[in-house]
């Protein structure tokens, strides 16, 4: 038995895994540290190996998440104002849509406003005779939308007054007028509708309206709604029998005093003033009447 144990084979005795593991690697770091080199003194081919692969590491390490962080806020910016411009376009869309609604809506009620105002217009004419699909504007009478025909002034739409200054006995005395349209409808007038008339107390010294040849002459007059006229008439401050008829003799100056000088249109008194006529001046004496009015006292007076 003896013999047997020294004679049998000796069994390989076993270490621990750990110190062999540890001899192992020890054993690779011993040989990578002798057999490495430098990097200055490898070859251009190696280097550029070893740089290829260090970036290939890098990236790998990137993929596995072990590498820089990436910046995002280009990411970011870019589609914050992509949202922004969403945003405007949807808001000015909104606001389009609003605009033209509203405008629709006012359009709707201009239209409106403007047949209320054309039926205000034509109820406030309503002295005017309006035909079928008249109506009365500022411009006139509208037929049918398309033509304009301006009636006569209405004598109560008419506004009109008369100024004048002091004159002397004998002198002429001119009378400002001026005619205004009262109404809401454009009108036409003719001076051939005015007459000028004079009186002092009862007594009636001038009327054009009876003179045969009148100063007013057919001038048609075109008056707006809020315009007026201006013009004038003269007397010619004499005094004649029946308004217009010179007496035997000839008319005479009219004296001085308080005269009311009165405008009339179609028989109806529209405007008036108050004038003075003052005397008239006392001629001088000439110097020639004087020398011969002493000749003859002195020749009187040697008899």
């Amino acid at each position: 038995m003896a013999d047997q144990r020294k004679n049998s084979p000796k069994r390989p005795s076993r270490r621990p895994a750990s110190t062999s593991a540890h001899g192992r690697v020890g054993d690779r770091a011993s040989r990578a540290s002798s057999g490495a080199r430098p990097a200055s003194a490898r070859p251009s081919g190696e280097r550029g190996r070893g740089r290829a692969g260090a970036r290939a590491a890098n990236a790998a390490s990137a993929s596995r998440g072990g590498g820089p962080p990436v910046n995002l806020w280009p990411r970011r910016i870019i589609t914050g104002l992509g949202l922004l411009l969403i945003i405007v376009l949807l808001l000015w869309g909104i606001s389009s849509v609003v605009r033209a609604i509203a405008s629709s809506l006012s359009g709707g009620q201009a239209a409106q406003s403007d047949s209320q105002s054309a039926q205000s217009s034509a109820v406030e004419a309503s002295e005017y005779a309006l035909s079928g699909g008249q109506v009365a504007t500022a411009d006139g009478l509208l037929t049918d939308g398309t033509t304009i025909d301006i009636p006569a002034c209405p004598e109560r739409d008419i506004a009109a007054s008369a100024t004048a200054e002091s004159i002397r006995s004998g002198s002429a005395l001119p009378v400002a007028l001026t005619l205004g349209n009262r109404g809401n409808v454009a009108c036409s007038t003719s001076l051939t509708r005015l007459s000028l008339r004079v009186t002092t107390g009862d007594q009636t010294v001038y009327n054009s309206a009876s003179c045969a040849d009148s100063q007013q002459v057919s001038t048609t007059l075109l008056l707006r709604p809020t315009a007026s006229w201006t013009g004038s008439l003269t007397w010619d401050g004499r005094v004649y029998a029946d308004g217009c008829t010179a007496p035997t003799g000839g008319a005479s100056p009219a004296p001085a005093g308080t005269y009311r000088v009165a405008l009339v249109m179609d028989g109806r008194e529209v405007g008036s003033t108050v004038v003075d006529v003052a005397p008239a001046p006392t001629p001088a004496p000439t110097p020639q009447s004087g020398a011969q009015s002493g000749s003859q006292s002195g020749a009187q007076s040697g008899r």
